[in-house]
């Protein structure tokens, strides 16, 4: 599960910084802070057993959290609000998890690079 999921989730870093986070304001930080964020993710699934489910769901709520985070920090409403719609989709993502069904990861690995870059523009 692992190695089928590593080069999406760098696809989503690659993608919002190709599309400009935006330089010396709160959103370009906050922008930035999500790439991070991500990064960390991706870092943390390379660490993670493809059979220990409990640990990738635990990643996912842990992205959810820092995107939420990031959400009330922003002073920008369209970032806030996409950061806040990704987080809800994590926390999906980490509930709807099994050994057998990761189809909400794939979803949201796919959907959230062009979001998150849309909105950071």
């Amino acid at each position: 599960m692992r190695r089928v999921w590593r080069r999406p989730v760098g696809v989503l870093l690659v993608a919002v910084c190709a599309a400009g986070c935006g330089v010396g304001t709160n959103k370009g930080r906050v922008c930035k802070d999500a790439v991070k964020a991500v990064g960390a993710y991706n870092t943390t699934l390379n660490r993670i057993s493809p059979d220990d489910v409990t640990q990738w769901k635990q990643a996912a709520a842990a992205l959810a959290t820092r995107f939420d985070a990031l959400a009330r920090e922003s002073d920008d409403r369209t970032l806030s609000r996409t950061l806040r719609g990704m987080a809800a989709e994590w926390r999906g993502v980490g509930t709807g998890m099994t050994p057998r069904d990761i189809s909400g990861m794939q979803t949201a690995v796919q959907r959230q690079p062009a979001a998150l870059a849309k909105a950071c523009r």
